[in-house]
């Protein structure tokens, strides 16, 4: 071989060596780097996984149904599973046709624990029902979890400033149940209602929703963005779990403001509705400042809120009322049903009983659920307030335009109403933990019929679909 092929063959083996190293170091990158959200080159109005271009509204049966899913680990996915069956098993018949309650759900909110069910349910659809409790509810998740954690294989990652807890966490939940999927893969060619998952910023204690109107505002594109990502910082909870980042980009994409946001933000009036218009509002444009939040630091949406009903009421303080209108098709309903799924437990305790220091677990509780019992109660009044308004709203619309006000229902699925005493205290005993014994999923999942078939607004919105039938 002549030297100068010596040469060139000898290039050629460099190049490939150099090629491979690359390609080796680029690999251990990823695997201790957390995944980082991608800029959106140009802002434009109703694009991606929107609430906007969502084509959101009433379906066949001219009902538009919110179910809104609280925080609670496998607890909470449990009980709104149960409701899910509760409502496909409850059929009506609408224009000569038959029909499913379960069928009619258009939006769902998911924080925590309940988002790891929203966001399969938005994603799968009607295979919820089919695939759900095996794939999640009867698998023992938290001991994958805690293997993921404890592998050697794993430690090394977790040394590293840029990877936590929460990305082993978002692994596993592509591994079982999301197969790294996008919000653009959940927005094409949707199979089941619009889901909308929330987490709580970690410097101002507000709720981060997983909609394209929110990272809007930090010139981000929610379409690449993994779900599972999303459910890991929904569920994020402090100590246990790592924060989930994300880079703001705010600035790069003419982003322009809403005006209703703007409106908001700046407005002086003193009622309620109008501070919390401009509290919400002056939150969401916080991200806007890059300089001061160059990075966004997320944990379990339960501390912000834990019964995932504040978005609805923030739809209200932020956006346009005949925007809302537009977007959601009220004009076409006949019925509104709001369905609560409250999970929230509350376990007997007995360190008022003791001298003792109270001890790590029992200091981890009360950091995590003393705050959220508390809120929760004020979001339950204020979404009953709401409740009320929204219905005298909907009546004077109707009679402005001539036409009968919609029927609204609304639907309080709480553990703490359980008429059996028995029933109530065992289940308000369940722990908040990612598995649980297949019985405590069958007793919660039972408990969710009995709730529903409970709910005065539940039978009623069945006898007047009854009655529309006979009509």
């Amino acid at each position: 071989m002549r030297p100068d092929q010596n040469m060139n063959s000898s290039l050629r083996l460099c190049r490939a060596l150099c090629a491979c190293v690359a390609a080796i170091l680029t690999a251990g990158c990823s695997l201790v780097h957390y995944h980082v959200n991608d800029p959106l080159p140009v802002y434009q109005p109703d694009h991606g996984y929107s609430i906007s271009s969502a084509n959101l509204g009433p379906g066949d049966g001219r009902i538009f149904m919110v179910l809104m899913f609280s925080g609670g680990g496998a607890r909470s996915a449990a009980l709104g599973y149960g409701v899910l069956e509760e409502l496909a098993r409850n059929r009506f018949v609408a224009n000569g046709r038959p029909m499913r309650l379960f069928d009619e759900v258009d939006l769902v909110y998911g924080v925590s624990g309940g988002s790891i069910l929203a966001a399969y349910y938005g994603l799968h659809g009607e295979r919820v029902l089919q695939d759900f409790d095996k794939r999640f509810l009867s698998l023992d998740f938290q001991d994958k979890i805690v293997s993921r954690v404890i592998s050697l294989s794993n430690q090394w990652r977790l040394t590293s400033p840029r990877f936590g807890r929460s990305d082993l966490f978002e692994e596993q939940l592509d591994e079982v149940l999301f197969g790294k999927a996008t919000f653009g893969d959940m927005a094409q060619g949707r199979k089941g209602p619009f889901v909308i998952i929330s987490a709580t910023d970690m410097s101002s204690g507000s709720r981060f929703d997983f909609t394209q109107e929110t990272f809007d505002l930090i010139c981000s594109d929610l379409s690449s963005f993994p779900i599972s990502r999303a459910v890991a910082a929904s569920s994020a909870v402090p100590l246990l779990f790592s924060p989930v980042t994300l880079w703001n980009y705010a600035g790069s994409c003419d982003y322009q403001v809403p005006d209703a946001m703007r409106l908001a933000a700046e407005g002086t009036a003193r009622s309620r509705l109008a501070a919390a218009s401009r509290t919400r509002s002056r939150e969401l444009l916080s991200y806007l400042e890059r300089d001061k939040r160059p990075y966004i630091h997320l944990l379990d949406g339960g501390l912000a809120d834990n019964l995932s009903i504040r978005g609805l009421l923030d739809l209200e303080a932020v956006m346009d009322s005949e925007e809302v209108r537009r977007d959601f098709r009220l004009q076409e309903m006949t019925k509104f049903v709001m369905v609560v799924v409250n999970a929230q437990n509350d376990p007997a305790h007995t360190i008022d009983h003791n001298a003792d220091v109270p001890g790590f677990k029992d200091v981890i509780r009360a950091v995590g659920d003393i705050p959220i019992a508390r809120y929760t109660q004020e979001s339950e009044r204020v979404i009953q307030t709401a409740f009320d308004r929204w219905r005298e709203s909907a009546k004077q619309e109707a009679a402005k335009e001539g036409r009968k006000p919609p029927q609204m229902y609304y639907i309080n699925i709480a553990l703490k109403n359980m008429p059996d005493e028995t029933q109530r205290d065992a289940l308000l005993n369940v722990p908040t933990s990612l598995y649980l014994p297949k019985q405590t999923v069958r007793d919660l999942r039972g408990a969710a019929t009995t709730l529903l078939q409970a709910s005065p607004d539940f039978r009623q919105l069945l006898q007047d679909l009854a009655a529309e039938r006979r009509d």
